[in-house]
């Protein structure tokens, strides 16, 4: 029988969480030929490790699991949420420090939306948010341009379909109601791609501004654009108790 301590867990899972690089790299990395496992070169993801076990990758020896840390970054309007971009735009990484280029972004926010983005140095962490079935609240105000009157009838959106996709359940909250201008909060659980773009557009409305304002127990408050803060140890270890995963 297997201690606790001694537990077994995939290998790009293992690098992964020691904040290397994520677990769909760490697995490019192993199917390359570039990582060993004491000394022994391992070919395939579906190898599995203990803590004891010696991890290298290029002949650098991997780190035991690093203490888990988590940012808020309040990402402004017209940044890619990416390493790099393709067509030279701004990124996410353009303005984090130095010493924090190696962080993972939990999830996305497109071009044109702004707000709160969780970056962490812990790929096991950035899984756990992201996956859909653990399903995380994100809360987004959106101001809208258009007439309420349909949207108005549903506070709680489920199954609907836009060209062959699924979405919901999503929550709707008017926040402000004028003719053409109205402010509104959109509460879901998952955040498909362009998915509040879709439904809006679904209801006859136009977006001005979509500000993520929430992700799981963590608010954007008045933090500026292009801010970064790092969420104390109190509360993030608090978070991982109740998720039980860490």
């Amino acid at each position: 029988m297997i201690k606790t301590k001694d537990k077994l867990e995939r290998i790009a899972k293992t690098i992964a969480s020691t904040g290397y690089c994520s677990r769909r790299a760490a697995e490019k990395l192993i199917s390359m030929g570039k990582v060993k496992v004491n000394e022994k070169q391992v070919l395939t993801p579906a190898y599995f490790v203990n803590k004891k076990d010696k991890i290298t990758i290029e002949g650098l020896l991997i780190k035991n699991k690093k203490k888990i840390e988590l940012y808020i970054f309040h990402k402004p309007k017209g940044v890619i949420v990416s390493k790099k971009d393709p067509q030279k735009r701004k990124t996410i990484y353009n303005f984090l420090p130095k010493d924090l280029q190696q962080l993972h972004y939990v999830g996305r926010l497109d071009y044109n939306t702004e707000g709160l983005l969780l970056l962490t140095n812990n790929g096991k962490l950035k899984r756990y948010l992201e996956l859909p079935i653990n399903r995380i609240e994100r809360i987004y105000k959106v101001k809208v341009h258009g007439n309420l009157e349909r949207l108005e009838k549903n506070h709680l959106i489920t199954d609907i379909t836009i060209n062959n996709i699924k979405y919901g359940p999503i929550y709707i909250d008017i926040l402000e109601k004028k003719e053409k201008i109205s402010w509104i909060n959109i509460k879901l659980f998952e955040g498909k791609n362009r998915e509040i773009r879709k439904i809006m557009e679904y209801y006859g409305l136009f977006i001005n501004d979509l500000i993520r304002i929430k992700f799981g127990p963590f608010y954007l408050n008045n933090l500026d654009r292009g801010k970064l803060i790092k969420i104390e140890e109190k509360q993030l270890k608090g978070f991982l108790k109740n998720i039980g995963e860490f």
